[in-house]
């Protein structure tokens, strides 16, 4: 795990391997709020830097492992509220059943007790705006800092040009996010998995750009009668590492299934 500084905000680098496939998540301090909590996979030197950061208050981007990991931990070893979305409350009152290889990427998740982030709340001196955000979770914000000119997006971006999916993502509704997020005016996009994007905006355009892109050469190939398999196999022929580890949980297939099923 690595520490680095961005002017007022602190952040932990965390990287988990398994063989050749290494993944990297980011937690985030600012002005006493914390930002996700990381995964359980690496609970013992994240508790030394949470014993070791000053927050009064915790604030999750929704409920996935690599991002609640030590909230249980945190609810029983400090006193401060933690903040979730409304729709990921009680799927953190209840623990995590995890296919094998996000158990061994981030490990287990302990359920705890979160309590509803307003749209609307205060770090020490910020004040910041709650945006659902769905498509990669039901409960997903973002945390937009007008003051500054960032945004906070979990999971949102991850990768500029996906080229797969997970079988509880959709696409559409990324898509639907992503413009909602770009109503705001910021620079800096602060990301849970590819760290700060300093010309963020122009970021999440690209993103937006491309998947829409891959909707109309998905449903053109569709409309020409090619089966969901065989418009993967036209536009993603190679496959990841990570499509493999997870038994295809994550893969090109679910993109493509993703943009037909919402037709």
């Amino acid at each position: 795990m690595k520490t680095h500084q961005f002017e007022d905000l602190q952040m932990a680098e965390i990287k988990v391997a398994f063989g050749r496939q290494a993944l990297t998540v980011y937690m985030y301090m600012i002005d006493g709020m914390l930002v996700d909590t990381g995964p359980y996979s690496r609970h013992k030197e994240l508790k030394e830097l949470l014993k070791n950061w000053n927050f009064n208050k915790v604030v999750l981007t929704h409920h996935h492992e690599d991002h609640t990991g030590l909230a249980h931990w945190i609810q029983e070893n400090k006193d401060v509220p933690l903040f979730i979305h409304s729709s990921g409350i009680e799927l953190c009152q209840k623990k995590a059943k995890l296919p094998l290889y996000r158990r061994v990427f981030w490990g287990s998740r302990a359920p705890f007790e979160p309590i509803e982030l307003p749209n609307r709340f205060h770090s020490d001196h910020y004040e910041w705006r709650a945006v659902h955000t769905p498509g990669h979770a039901c409960d997903h914000v973002t945390l937009f800092n007008q003051e500054k000119g960032w945004m906070f997006g979990g999971d949102l971006y991850v990768l500029g040009k996906p080229k797969s999916m997970f079988a509880f993502e959709s696409a559409p509704m990324v898509m639907d996010s992503l413009r909602k997020v770009l109503s705001y005016d910021f620079d800096a996009y602060i990301c849970s998995h590819a760290g700060i994007l300093r010309n963020g905006k122009q970021d999440i355009k690209k993103k937006l750009n491309y998947l829409e892109e891959m909707e109309g050469k998905i449903l053109e190939l569709n409309k020409k009668g090619f089966p969901p398999k065989a418009i993967s196999n036209e536009l993603f022929p190679k496959k990841h590492a990570l499509n493999y580890l997870s038994l295809f949980e994550n893969s090109p297939h679910h993109l493509v299934n993703s943009f037909l099923n919402a037709k």
